[in-house]
């Protein structure tokens, strides 16, 4: 099952472009084409017209989106981003077998107590954390489970459990596979579900960034802690960066929860040093998101670790 795939994702994008290139010339010549047959009607010497080129086209076409696959699955399967060949061992051979697994994954997860987080739901996400990583398989088991099995079950499964649910919706957002269901999910998502995705799997800046604006302007309650969103963000220090110049009423309200939270002392300390160092994303932002954290009572200590 599956196969060792290695790609130059730069080098693969480049021969999506220039299949992108052919398959407009083939679209802009077909028609003069298909003219030019008309015209000659009996005279035409062809025999099978434009069939040829409209296969030329479908085969361009298939490739591309087999090549984006593989692209998109060994960027999320490899752990660190490397430019050149990446290496990985792909779940799947082909996109659609990997929706067929998921849709049959869904199948078992939701027969095991239509999102009822019990040992039987447990052992059957348990089951999905190898193919996780494949974004066309999280897209196919998200679309699949819906929205609101998925948020039962990660709002329900206890630590590492939920783990595989939030791995599949960090493949899938990351790679654009995501519809704008998933993504308001974020702001109606219960507080328990949301620090589950952020802590279970590392999800992209933004997806990051909406669940801490949706948390924080809720009432704090013992669902999650400032931790949950402190160590996400000393693993991204760009966007703990632009939540601190961008949003600093919600940035405060982090770090004031965090001052006096002794459990975030550390992830705290990381999370503004990393953010904060000299050379850290753009001036002009950095500069903000330290007027935000100077601002904050005993900032300027909480910053430098002290």
């Amino acid at each position: 099952m599956g196969e060792f795939v290695g790609i130059d994702p730069r080098g693969a994008h480049e021969l999506i472009r220039r299949m992108e290139a052919v398959k407009a010339y083939l679209s802009g010549t077909r028609p003069g084409l298909d003219a030019a047959i008309a015209e000659a009607g009996q005279d035409w010497a062809g025999r099978q017209g434009t069939t040829a080129m409209h296969r030329a086209w479908m085969f361009l076409h298939e490739s591309q989106q087999d090549l984006t696959w593989r692209i998109d699955t060994v960027e999320q399967l490899v752990p660190v981003r490397e430019r050149g060949m990446l290496t990985a061992t792909f779940p799947f051979p082909s996109e659609p077998d990997a929706r067929q697994a998921a849709e049959t994954a869904a199948q078992a997860i939701s027969a095991s107590g239509d999102g009822a987080a019990g040992p039987q739901a447990a052992r059957a996400v348990a089951a999905i954390e190898g193919e996780a990583g494949d974004p066309a398989y999280a897209a196919a088991l998200l679309e699949a489970l819906g929205p609101e099995v998925f948020t039962r079950l990660l709002e329900g499964l206890p630590g590492e459990q939920g783990r595989p649910l939030a791995r599949a919706y960090a493949s899938a957002e990351r790679t654009g596979r995501l519809g704008d269901a998933w993504h308001e999910l974020v702001d109606t998502a219960p507080s328990a579900a949301l620090a589950a995705l952020v802590t279970g799997a590392e999800q992209s800046g933004t997806v990051l960034n909406r669940v801490a604006l949706a948390l924080l302007n809720r009432p704090q309650d013992a669902s999650w802690s400032p931790r949950d969103l402190l160590q996400p963000y000393a693993a991204d220090p760009l966007a703990f960066q632009q939540l601190l110049a961008e949003h600093p009423r919600e940035s405060r309200t982090l770090l004031n929860a965090a001052t006096a939270d002794p459990a975030a002392a550390q992830a705290l300390a990381t999370a503004l040093h990393e953010a904060l160092q000299p050379g850290a994303g753009a001036d002009g932002l950095r500069e903000r998101a330290w007027t935000t954290v100077i601002g904050t009572p005993g900032g300027r200590s909480a910053a430098e670790g002290g």
